[in-house]
């Protein structure tokens, strides 16, 4: 053919994916010129003038790349390259980068590619210009590798980025074992070397499923996508059974779902929104929420139903840990199940190998199976699973989204995370209540320092002492805010006329509020009836703290004690003894329970009801010089020591005898040491006052 008219004729360029055998990405399309849809490698071997020859190569390189500026291809670009061009290119070595600088392209993304055999004589000259390209950024393949002179002394001299299987290699490679073995020497070979090893002219799915097991990184052909003006997307027959291969590949290897997810990649722009789905995989949190079976799934093996029986047997025989295999379509909807031992069972009597070696998948494959929703509970799972048929009950059970496949879920994954959920729930339910006790407690502490500083306030700081009366007195809440109530009273004229103690039942905020309104409702009752007798004034009390504190359940014990000159007036309401300290002229002392120890005087509690019991007396007593009286709470007799012994009232009476005849702060110390001693290492359960009056006498 004349170059002349050549020129005249219309010259297109046209480009084939170039797809990665380990993710499913295209690295990059092979460009094609033709001339009025002819191949032009047949109009190179027509020219045997070599300028004509690099004329064309230049029309040529002009057509791919303003055709690759107008698609937008922004992936590498393989372009053929015929040797008899560039021998010939002399001075014109610079037209091609020229021509990425108009057009806008980086050279980096450029793959020049060698086509034809390649003559020994020709290769040094050739590995020359190669090499000024590379200066450019530009890289080399090297094709056709496998027939004529396109083999390994090429592959050295040339020192290729790329290298490209003849197509007439991977013809019926799924069938020729020698051819086979060759590949895996390559692969080893182009591993070792950092060389893209790539498989040209794939145009079945027996032969991308060969490739996939021997390991060959890339590879284009008609099965994956067809040559075409607009680069043409992966075909999804080929996408899916890549990232099969892999996914599988990665179970297998016993990687994680979410390592397995990243082993194949994510492909962003896939052709199959199907696929697209798949892609995310079964560990995107965002498929799924909440206590769903899809939490669960693993990726799991899948197998095409055009799969011969024999590599299906020989999968599960160099694989101990899988025990099912989904069969899926390109698609990757769900067609059927193979589990190991259904298969065993098919294969293993004396005809079934027989009968069943030469099938493919989909002749035995079970189809009648279950298939859950990956938006499922886990325990509806759970009880589906378990309603199966005792023979498949343990079988892993198949999760889909959408109608596509998305993994398997094991028994004991299920069961597992079942426990593990109900663990996580209470562990949950019981951190929430951990966290309102905290709220209460922060609260608790609050009230229960605005307590303590309003009681503080309340309660006397120091005791009275006066010429007939020396008073003393110890108070020790057992937290920040008391239920003890003490109280001293005076007269108008500064006199101390009377004391008053008392026990609010309970601990805490509602108890110390308690004593603080015992206290004040004591004080006015107490002034008020100075001349009617003290069981009157316990009953007034009575009936006026009863109405004041409502439906608060806290009740008292408590008693008053009134003097006047040389008599002490007395009642008491469910509380503890007073204790009496007199001294005869021989100087003993005798300890005795004021009013008797019968306690017929003695009455029930307070606030209970409103009406205080016919038995609350008053009881009068005559007082001599240096006589002592000792009240106090009933953490004073109740105290046990580290033998669990009390202190006890009799064992109180014996100290209180013992005391020294001296003021009341030193009987007061003295009871106190003794009853620290006694108590040693033993904390104390109760709030703690003890109070001694001394009458002097006049």
């Amino acid at each position: 053919m004349d170059f002349d008219e050549i020129n005249r004729r219309s010259v297109e360029a046209v480009f084939q994916p170039i797809v990665s055998l380990e993710n499913g990405d295209i690295l990059g399309y092979e460009a094609f010129t033709r001339i009025d849809g002819e191949c032009v490698s047949g109009i190179f071997k027509e020219l045997d003038d070599r300028n004509k020859i690099w004329d064309l190569e230049k029309l040529c390189r002009k057509a791919i790349l303003k055709t690759a500026a107008m698609m937008g291809i922004h992936r590498r670009i393989f372009i053929n390259v015929y040797p008899c061009a560039e021998e010939c290119s002399g001075s014109h070595q610079d037209y091609t980068k020229g021509l990425f600088e108009r057009y806008r392209i980086d050279p980096r993304n450029i793959v020049l590619e060698l086509t034809e055999g390649l003559q020994s004589e020709k290769e040094k000259i050739l590995s020359d210009i190669m090499m000024l390209y590379r200066q450019h950024g530009f890289k080399v393949a090297l094709d056709n590798v496998g027939r004529a002179y396109s083999g390994l002394e090429s592959i050295c001299s040339l020192n290729p980025d790329y290298i490209k299987l003849d197509k007439d290699i991977i013809r019926g490679i799924e069938t020729n074992p020698i051819r086979q073995s060759m590949i895996k020497s390559l692969v080893s070979f182009s591993s070792d070397s950092g060389i893209g090893l790539t498989a040209v002219g794939v145009e079945t799915s027996q032969e991308l499923d060969t490739l996939l097991t021997l390991g060959v990184r890339f590879a284009q052909g008609d099965f994956i996508a067809e040559v075409s003006l607009a680069p043409q997307k992966v075909s999804p027959a080929a996408y899916s059974r890549i990232i099969a291969y892999q996914k599988n590949l990665a179970v297998l290897r016993g990687k994680s779902a979410a390592e397995a997810k990243k082993a194949v990649g994510s492909k962003k722009k896939a052709s199959n929104i199907q696929v697209a789905k798949e892609l995310q995989g079964a560990t995107d949190p965002s498929l799924v929420s909440g206590r769903k079976i899809g939490e669960l799934a693993a990726p799991g093996i899948t197998v095409f139903s055009d799969m011969p029986v024999t590599d299906l047997m020989s999968l599960f025989h160099t694989n101990d840990n899988c025990t099912i295999a989904t069969v899926v379509d390109v698609d990757r909807r769900i067609l059927g199940i193979m589990p190991r031992a259904f298969l065993s069972d098919l294969l293993g009597g004396q005809y079934g190998f027989g009968l069943n070696s030469r099938k493919l998948v989909k002749d035995i494959m079970i189809r009648d199976f279950i298939t859950l929703d990956s938006s499922e509970a886990v325990e509806i799972a759970a009880n589906k699973a378990m309603s199966r048929s005792e023979k498949s009950i343990y079988d892993p059970i198949v999760i889909s989204e959408n109608g596509i496949y998305l993994g398997i879920v094991t028994i004991k994954e299920l069961l597992d995370s079942i426990v593990s959920v109900e663990v996580t729930e209470r562990t949950r339910e019981i951190s929430r209540k951990n966290r309102l006790l905290q709220e209460q407690q922060i609260v608790h502490e609050r009230d229960m320092r605005m307590a303590e500083t309003v009681q503080k306030s309340f309660y006397p700081s120091k005791a009275p002492s006066t010429d007939e009366w020396d008073c003393a007195f110890y108070f020790r809440p057992m937290s920040s805010v008391s239920g003890d109530v003490y109280d001293f009273y005076y007269n108008k004229n500064g006199d101390f006329v009377g004391t008053g103690l008392f026990d609010v039942s309970g601990h805490g905020v509602a108890s110390g509020l308690v004593g603080i309104l015992s206290k004040y409702i004591a004080e006015r009752t107490f002034m008020q009836g100075r001349k009617e007798p003290l069981e009157t004034v316990a009953r007034r009390f009575n009936e006026m703290l009863t109405k004041e504190k409502g439906m608060v359940e806290n009740y008292l014990t408590g008693l008053f004690l009134r003097v006047k000159d040389n008599q002490v007036e007395y009642v008491n309401c469910g509380h503890t003894d007073v204790l009496v300290k007199t001294t005869d002229k021989s100087s003993k002392s005798e300890v005795s329970v004021l009013g008797g120890t019968d306690g017929a005087f003695r009455g029930m509690f307070l606030g209970m009801d409103g009406l205080l019991p016919s038995g609350c007396k008053t009881i009068e007593y005559h007082v001599e010089k240096d006589t002592y009286f000792l009240l106090y709470t009933d953490c004073l007799v109740e105290s046990r020591n580290l033998a669990g012994d009390e202190l006890g009232v009799e064992r109180l009476q014996h100290i209180f005898g013992n005391a020294p005849a001296s003021s009341s702060k030193k009987v007061l110390e003295y009871v106190l040491d003794i009853f620290g001693c006694f108590t040693e290492a033993v904390p104390l359960r109760d709030d703690l006052t003890v109070i001694v009056l001394k009458y002097k006498g006049k």
